[in-house]
């Protein structure tokens, strides 16, 4: 018998949940870290990982992005009966390196800075993010013509 769209949304959205709760353990963030770097509240946080709420198309792929976990991989149930065991994962040897280079530099940045120094930081790197990306469509424009 086929599931019916709700079922299987309902589904996926506990089975992402679950998932955002392992890469955020197996990484060391609390969900208040990972809440600011998302900049969603921690209680949002708590009822995506419980599968109480999907989060928006935007928030996905921006936590996807977060922990470099492909999105198949995300919504795609995990192998993990114990903390030693080797967790099935789709992503590549680059994403894996990444992500550890993210995790290293955010617990870094936690360490070093106190709240608003790191709001100001997240600010300026997402402020040079978009600059970056406009210059690149920009130049785009140019080499058309």
């Amino acid at each position: 018998m086929m599931k019916d769209s709700k079922e299987y949304i309902t589904e996926k959205c506990l089975i992402f949940g679950e998932n955002m709760r392992i890469a955020r353990k197996e990484r060391g963030f609390t969900s208040e870290v990972l809440a600011r770097f998302l900049q969603i509240s921690t209680a949002y946080v708590g009822l995506i990982e419980r599968g109480e709420r999907c989060p928006s198309l935007e928030t996905f792929l921006r936590i996807c992005d977060f922990f470099g976990e492909s999105y198949e991989a995300m919504l795609t149930p995990k192998t993990n009966q114990s903390a030693g065991e080797t967790r099935i994962s789709a992503r590549s040897e680059n994403a894996k390196e990444q992500a550890a280079r993210k995790q290293k530099m955010v617990t870094s940045m936690i360490n070093t800075f106190n709240a608003d120094e790191l709001d100001h930081i997240i600010a300026t790197v997402k402020s040079f993010k978009l600059f970056s990306q406009n210059k690149v469509d920009d130049f785009d424009d140019f080499d058309a013509q």
